[in-house]
């Protein structure tokens, strides 16, 4: 039997994908008190591999002994350490009691997705990880429930179309797509929305309207616009952007197989909690979290905008951490140009951005994005 013993951290993956990718027979968690390893666990389990779960303590003595204890029990197994996972002091702790006695350590790359073998030499040879974790998986192990799962088939031919006709003449129509968003945003309840006679002058404007229309997603009778019903109008307000990254994305899984698994419009709760989150494009890479926020609103140099500015980016950066722990990575997509503050802020948390007219190179970026282990 096959057994990893690994140590709990609420921040640290490595756990699952590595007992996966060798086909492990049990998992020993090792954890606080006051550590929730629901999540985790539940995971384990669900693939078929056995989850035994102990407390553990910091007291240098006493963990030395549990490990001493653990190995002496399973001495007659194949035990091995993930020392991916856990405290520094504790895995130091561990590492000393398993070279000692002479069993196997390896450890789970977060940057590489590779897991190097510490100990074991000319026996073991270094190996990337199967790409087999699921997005609702790694949440969950992350103690993050999937409420909806969105989107995951491929997006439609005449969605694609139109999104990519407005990314083509990005810079050129900028002011009519954000009046086309306040409308969708606004319309009443009949997805409606009245065309004041000074906006139906605008020619840009105007000539937008009937590229939507003619993707049948709203239609223009007099001064009147009609949506042609709510996922449409979400459509108009700005979901054209998430659809056009996600059909990109979805068009470079057949060249990036480590690309497991993609939604669009997941919608997410921590800790059984009542705050939803919605994740625009959310992937799952090289076995770490991948998410995408998708903006067509302008940022300016406005305190007012700042602000929005910076809550975008600090609400992008802590859905990151929660729900991909320190290894999870972010992305903002921009249609509208991003000023130098948010681009500060964005590139001091470890942001990627691609805003304006850089999206008419998006793929590239994306590829960027997805192949940097950085």
């Amino acid at each position: 039997m096959q057994i990893h013993l690994a140590i709990y951290h609420p921040q640290h993956a490595g756990i699952l994908s590595a007992a996966i990718s060798l086909k492990a027979d049990k998992i020993i968690l090792l954890h606080r008190k006051e550590d929730n390893i629901a999540g985790i666990k539940s995971v384990i389990q669900s693939r078929g591999i056995q989850c035994l779960c102990q407390e553990i303590t910091f007291d240098t003595q006493l963990a030395r002994e549990q490990f001493a204890s653990i190995i002496d029990e399973y001495q007659h197994e194949n035990l091995i350490l993930n020392a991916s996972n856990g405290y520094q002091k504790l895995i130091l702790l561990a590492f000393e009691q398993f070279s000692n006695y002479g069993y196997p350590v390896f450890l789970v790359d977060k940057f590489t997705d590779k897991l190097h073998w510490m100990n074991c030499k000319n026996t073991e040879k270094d190996i990337h990880l199967s790409h087999q974790l699921k997005i609702h998986e790694y949440l969950k192990s992350f103690n993050t429930q999937v409420l909806d799962q969105g989107q995951t088939q491929a997006e439609p031919a005449a969605s694609r179309k139109l999104t990519e006709w407005i990314i083509t003449h990005i810079g050129e129509y900028d002011t009519a797509i954000a009046s086309l968003n306040y409308m969708a945003m606004m319309a009443n309840s009949n997805h409606s929305y009245e065309l004041s006679s000074k906006e139906l002058k605008k020619q840009k404007f105007v000539e937008l309207l009937k590229h939507f229309e003619a993707a049948n997603l709203l239609s223009l009778r007099g001064r009147k616009l009609k949506f042609a019903n709510k996922e449409a109008r979400f459509y108009c307000n700005g979901g054209w952007l998430e659809n056009h990254v996600f059909a990109l994305i979805f068009g470079m899984r057949s060249k990036r197989p480590h690309i497991a698994d993609l939604a669009k419009g997941m919608l997410i709760v921590r800790n059984q909690g009542q705050v939803k989150n919605e994740l625009d494009v959310v992937a799952l890479s090289h076995n770490r979290l991948h998410i995408i926020e998708c903006k067509t609103r302008r940022f300016s140099k406005s305190k007012d905008e700042n602000a929005a500015a910076s809550s975008a980016i600090y609400r992008l950066d802590t859905i990151k951490s929660i729900s991909g722990g320190l290894s999870g990575r972010a992305m903002l997509i921009s249609y509208q140009p991003l000023n130098k503050y948010t681009l500060s802020r964005a590139k001091d948390l470890g942001i990627y951005c691609c805003s304006h007219l850089q999206l008419k190179q998006l793929e590239r970026h994306l590829y960027h994005f997805f192949d940097n282990p950085q």
